[in-house]
């Protein structure tokens, strides 16, 4: 299968990816030619007795990794992956987590760890309630891989995975607590229960996790998130990322896919004019509507300035 088939890769179109020495001998190579293959990039091996083809770059970190699963779930007996390789499993976001290696807890490797460029084992002990299974893979269950990942990676990448999870309604407040409590004692736990105390069930996006850490960070006023405005008639104009009531203030963090993904240039620009349809309802609301976009959360100390210069501009 080519990678151009490929728009959201499904675990199936993923193993259809994989290539076993065997398999690349059937089909012709020698020792020789799987060689040079490799060292001309034509195939990637993704660790002994596995590979693709040089094409899988054009696919994102996110699926890239997960090939990297798939391996691994092929080469090792009873595998349950954990931490961030068990929340891609788990469709849960990977933006900032450390996906150069496969994370993961096996049996007969208790009491021992060991790091690859590839793989990850973790011995964390688990119960056999901890393990849920994704499309026949093995993996720790939500509530469990948000509090190791809590403990293991550090905000916002940690709690905008856990803000997906309570999102996607994965997890509940009470089953999150008990991970929690079963992790007392265990390195990393006093920046789980910090960045876990920070979730909002409300955010839609890595970006608007983001947005709202940095608020909280830079002492700006907390907002009200994902709000429906209405006007004065009680109709419907728009749900909003965020609202400071008291200050009559707006912010929409965008993506570039908001106008662009799968749109034609007809597309783009009638999309773009209905933001500017929706913002123009929201102006005559009285509201002012403030927008940023993924990499102005690079520099937050200027998103900041931008907000305050808004929200106070007396002191501006």
């Amino acid at each position: 299968m080519s990678t151009e088939d490929l728009t959201m890769a499904t675990f199936d179109d993923l193993r259809a990816l994989l290539h076993t020495t065997e398999q690349l001998m059937a089909a012709g190579f020698s020792t020789q030619s799987l060689g040079r293959a490799v060292a001309s990039g034509d195939l990637i091996r993704l660790r002994p007795g596995f590979y693709v083809d040089r094409s899988t770059r054009e696919l994102g970190r996110e699926e890239r990794h997960l090939l990297m699963v798939l391996a691994a779930d092929r080469a090792l007996a009873c595998p349950v992956f954990t931490h961030w390789s068990a929340a891609l499993v788990l469709g849960l976001p990977g933006w900032d987590l450390p996906l150069g290696t496969v994370s993961l807890s096996r049996a007969g490797h208790a009491q021992r760890s060991r790091t690859t460029r590839l793989t990850r084992h973790d011995v964390t002990p688990l119960a056999e309630d901890d393990v849920h299974v994704v499309d026949g893979l093995r993996v720790t269950r939500p509530e469990r891989t948000i509090v190791d990942v809590a403990r293991a990676c550090a905000p916002p990448a940690s709690v905008a995975v856990a803000d997906a999870a309570f999102k996607a309604e994965a997890v509940t407040a009470a089953s999150v607590d008990d991970a929690l409590s079963r992790a007392a004692g265990k390195s990393g736990v006093k920046r789980a229960r910090a960045a876990l105390a920070r979730v909002d069930a409300r955010s839609e996006s890595v970006a608007e996790t983001r947005s709202r850490l940095i608020f909280a960070d830079y002492g700006l006023p907390e907002p009200q998130t994902q709000v429906d405005i209405f006007d004065t008639h009680g109709d419907f104009v728009a749900r909003v990322d965020f609202l400071w009531p008291e200050l009559g203030l707006i912010g929409e963090c965008d993506g570039f896919g908001k106008y662009l993904d799968g749109a034609d240039a007809a597309e783009a620009r009638r999309r773009l004019g209905v933001e500017k349809d929706r913002d123009a309802a929201l102006m005559a609301l009285g509201y002012r509507v403030l927008h940023w976009r993924w990499a102005d959360l690079d520099k937050p100390r200027l998103l900041v300035q931008r907000l305050r210069s808004v929200m106070y501009p007396a002191a501006a």
